[in-house]
């Protein structure tokens, strides 16, 4: 399709990430010609993703800081460009939708930012943070819009005098929550959510993951979640893919993955998270290797406890393993 959004069909996803590869110049290598320019230098942000987010699903991105997760958000929400591959919505190219249905993908794609209140404007009210989209899509009259900022601000658990405050005068908590109806108030499909409950209390997190937790099942709505906290994930999500260095290694189920992961990262991951009544693992050992100069083979090989010699030699792709099951490893774990 060319410029224009269908309107959902059967057992089509409402995302599809096809083989997308994102780099960045970041400067030119030495020539050996005086004066003359190098060949230049590419930081490969993403490399070969493939992800399906069908209608209803809740997907955690979760690794490393580094891993791509924020990248590969950024080229689905339409902000940057991939430099190749496809990304569709609702089985429309991202890149050549404009007039209507680029405003339809606006209106029904939200993002919850991770600095909750630096992507407000300091010198509005709550009240028009949440009146901007309503108004900017013309989901209501004037006439209508505080009666739908208070019903928005008592859904996120606020009360509707909070509309009256400045981002500045709001707690931690509350500045997430009015994040939280920010991204509610254009009445989307989807929500993608950048580490949104980080850096909060635990209580205050717990809330604010019940919240989402509900809002999802009332409002039907499709979630993307950023984090690198397998909690998190394992809570609010249904499925997990789990990325390394530009790359989806690992993909299924919440509790297939953390209860038996195929991937070495993958039990990495889980065997740093606390729990209680285990020590925690040993850390990972060995160089993350450079984006910009990726190894020959698998590019997790210099730090798996199980590399083999055909690791360093041939690059794994991600293939099925098991019913809803994706593992990108030579060697899959057994258990």
């Amino acid at each position: 399709m060319s410029g224009g959004i269908a309107g959902g069909t059967s057992g089509q996803p409402l995302f599809s990430v096809l083989d997308v590869e994102k780099a960045y110049e970041v400067g030119r290598a030495p020539s050996v010609r005086r004066f003359a320019r190098g060949e230049p230098r590419l930081l490969h942000a993403l490399d070969g993703v493939r992800l399906d987010v069908g209608d209803g699903d809740a997907v955690a991105l979760v690794g490393e800081s580094g891993s791509g997760k924020s990248t590969l958000v950024r080229l689905m929400l339409g902000l940057e460009a991939a430099t190749e591959g496809r990304l569709l919505y609702r089985g429309a190219d991202l890149g050549t939708l404009s007039g209507e249905a680029r405003r339809v993908f606006s209106r029904e794609v939200a993002y919850i930012y991770q600095d909750a209140r630096g992507s407000m404007n300091p010198r509005m009210r709550v009240g028009d943070v949440l009146a901007e989209p309503m108004r900017l899509h013309g989901l209501c009259t004037d006439a209508e819009v505080p009666a739908r900022v208070g019903a928005l601000l008592e859904r996120v658990g606020l009360s509707a005098t909070m509309r009256d405050r400045f981002p500045s005068e709001l707690s931690g908590g509350q500045v997430r929550r009015v994040a939280v109806a920010r991204a509610l108030a254009s009445e989307p499909k989807i929500v993608f959510a950048d580490e949104s409950v980080a850096g909060l209390d635990v209580s205050v997190q717990a809330q604010l993951l019940n919240l989402l937790r509900s809002l999802r099942r009332e409002m039907g709505l499709t979630l993307v979640f950023i984090t690198h906290d397998l909690g998190v994930a394992s809570y609010l999500c249904d499925r997990i893919a789990v990325m390394y260095l530009g790359r989806v290694v690992e993909e299924g189920p919440t509790g297939d993955v953390l209860t038996r992961p195929r991937h070495p990262y993958t039990r990495a991951l889980m065997d740093a998270f606390p729990s209680f009544g285990r020590p925690l693992g040993a850390p990972l050992r060995g160089e993350i290797p450079s984006p910009i100069d990726l190894p020959r083979g698998c590019r997790f090989a210099s730090r798996c406890p199980q590399a083999r010699d055909a690791c360093r030699e041939t690059e794994p792709v991600l293939v099925a393993d098991g019913p809803g099951r994706r593992v990108a490893c030579a060697f899959p774990l057994s258990s």
